[in-house]
């Protein structure tokens, strides 16, 4: 890259992460000021950060207050939260550590996507270089990447989960293997960056499927140009799994076969996967001389490797969901959003496939025209990996959204910056829609925009108001202020809902049985069976449980859920759910009452 092409580029992803800043603050500043999370997930990785600077082992993963009498082991990689914590505890002597924690949730997220934007302008510029497009290219992904909902909202303020890592690991990943052929050395922190997004979550599985896959193909079909970038691939995804394996595991867990979390399973993907890598980059020219046999090569080695995996870890072969029952299946995925395939968002909301998937399917026509004039070329099929696989996931949950449209913004950017260059070679009205047609299918902003009026359309405007006012209404169980007087209540076990579970964590002393988290089993289905049954069937299920309280809020869609899903054979209405909602209880049962606040509380009589 040319010194006045990496100038530009610099200044194109300071501006992108203006832009995005800008966006983002304007967005969530005010929430996060305020530490109102609107993810349970980010909620929950600051009561670890708190567990930590309180003098939580580092190889502790339990949260102590979820699940009790035992506490629940969580499957996070903790070194996000040895990243957030450090800052709070320097920071601590000097503005006290709540002003610290709100300073981080800006800093962090804002960090990182300094990292993200300046890794999409130079992915962006590497394929609009193929048009000598390279500085339209870099701008145009610098802007596509802060409008690109619903990846770049991973990084607003407050968001500690560990997405925003991942895309970053992902990006890295794909301009490392694009610039293997020119400096092989690439590929050892192209690998790096897959081992670390493995290590952090399982959400990196599919990343290193894509990377694995990109770099085996470009082997296989120009051994000359990749043999050795392919080698230290591997060398870099094996040494970044070992290294994080040893420090997030303890000792006496490295032989526990852990399916959803850093571990002796994910330890050997890597070590396989990295070694497959390395044997095929030293095979012999007799194994190697032809592509039939390179395909050969690579096939045995593959069996082999995924035999050796299966082999050792039978349990992981159901993924991370494979520790759920048909019952917590039905009742909780059900619940999650995120968790929702896209045909079944198909027939619940097809409008906001739009949002969803609107801009990750521009990026897959782009990515065709392009491959169209340059399938020659290495850089369109690497982008094309990832984004594949990325929807694979996306189709199977739409939390793959997140990822699709991160990797349809280089395609995007390069269709923009193409139809722009069109239009001003030859001005024409028809060249200026194609262009503005272009630019608006390229930004995932605008197919959040056509979302909602399709949504405004097909709905009548009778059921869209009650539906945004019940929106608003479970809104404000989740705020701070809704757990201010639950706070000064004597400290309990809560069977709570579970969208509740980590924002009790954060903002009180109680324990909580239940959490939008797989593991959580027990404690989930405890407090699912109580609230679908009838009020005396209930009784003994929360009677045998440790809980001490009963915590609903009337407006959170659990509510209606639950009524609605009632077990054996109870009418909604006769519901605990629905009783508690309504403001009746049982005698067992007495209300407690929290001044001010949505929630609804019940101290269990025994």
């Amino acid at each position: 890259m040319a010194p006045a092409d990496e100038g530009n580029g610099r200044i194109a992803w300071i501006a992108g992460w203006s832009l995005a800043t800008l966006v983002l603050v304007l967005g969530s500043g005010a929430a996060a000021l305020n530490q109102d999370f609107s993810e349970p997930d980010n909620a929950m990785r600051l009561v670890h950060v708190r567990d930590m600077l309180a003098g939580q082992d580092w190889f502790d993963s339990v949260q102590h207050r979820l699940g009790p009498p035992d506490g629940l082991p969580m499957h996070w990689a903790q070194w996000i939260d040895g990243a957030i914590a450090l800052p709070i505890m320097l920071l601590t002597p000097l503005i006290g550590q709540h002003a610290a924690e709100i300073v981080m949730a800006f800093v962090w997220p804002f960090g990182l996507l300094a990292a993200f934007m300046m890794l999409v302008v130079r992915v962006s510029g590497e394929i609009g270089a193929r048009d000598g497009l390279r500085r339209e290219a870099q701008w145009t992904g610098a802007i596509l990447a802060a409008l690109a909902f619903p990846a770049v909202e991973k990084f607003a303020p407050g968001s500690f989960d560990h997405h925003n890592v991942e895309l970053i690991c992902g990006m890295l990943a794909v301009l490392g293997v694009m610039k293997m052929r020119e400096r092989p050395r690439c590929g050892l922190w192209a690998g790096a960056a897959l081992g670390l997004a493995l290590a952090t979550a399982a959400e990196g599985a599919p990343l290193i499927i894509a990377g694995f896959v990109a770099a085996g193909v470009l082997w296989l079909f120009r051994p000359s140009d990749y043999a050795k970038g392919l080698g230290w691939l591997g060398v870099g995804v094996a040494a970044s799994s070992t290294v994080m394996f040893a420090a997030l595991v303890a000792p006496s867990d490295w032989l526990r076969p852990v399916c959803d979390a850093v571990g002796a399973p994910f330890l050997g993907v890597g070590l396989v996967g990295g070694g497959i890598a390395i044997a095929l980059a030293c095979l012999p020219a007799t194994f190697t001389s032809t592509i039939a046999r390179r395909a050969g090569s690579a096939s045995v080695l593959g069996i082999l490797g995924v035999a050796l995996l299966g082999l050792s870890f039978p349990a992981c072969a159901g993924g991370s969901y494979s520790v759920l029952n048909a019952d917590i299946e039905n009742l909780w995925i059900s619940q999650i959003s995120e968790a929702r395939s896209l045909v079944a968002l198909w027939g619940d909301d097809p409008a906001m496939i739009l949002a969803v998937a609107g801009a990750a399917f521009a990026g897959l026509v782009a990515a065709v025209l392009f491959l169209r004039a340059h399938w020659r070329e290495a850089d369109g099929w690497i982008v094309l990996a990832f984004l594949l696989v990325s929807w694979a996931v996306l189709v199977w949950q739409i939390r793959g959204a997140t990822f699709a449209t991160a990797f349809a913004v280089p395609f995007g950017a390069w269709a923009v910056a193409r139809a722009r260059r069109d239009y001003r070679s030859k001005a024409s009205a028809i060249r200026a829609l194609v262009f503005a047609g272009v630019a608006a299918t390229s930004a995932a902003a605008a197919w959040a925009g056509a979302g909602e009026a399709l949504q405004a359309r097909l709905t009548p405007h009778t059921t869209l108001a009650n539906y945004e006012g019940r929106v608003s209404s479970a809104k404000s169980c989740a705020t701070p202020e809704a757990f201010r007087s639950l706070a000064t209540v004597p400290s309990g076990v809560v069977l709570n809902q579970f969208a509740l579970g980590a924002d009790v964590l954060v903002w009180t002393s109680h324990h909580v049985l239940a959490a939008p988290y797989h593991r959580n089993i027990a404690g989930t289905m405890i407090m699912m069976n109580a609230l679908r049954s009838a009020p005396d069937e209930a009784r003994p299920i929360i009677s045998s449980s440790a809980a001490a309280y009963v915590l609903i809020c009337p407006a959170a869609p659990e509510t209606s859920f639950y009524a609605r899903h009632a077990a054996n054979g109870t009418a909604p209405e006769a519901t605990l759910s629905s009783m508690l909602a309504k403001g009746k209880h049982p005698e067992w049962l007495a209300p407690v009452e929290l001044a001010g606040s949505p929630l609804k509380l019940y101290r269990v009589v025994r």
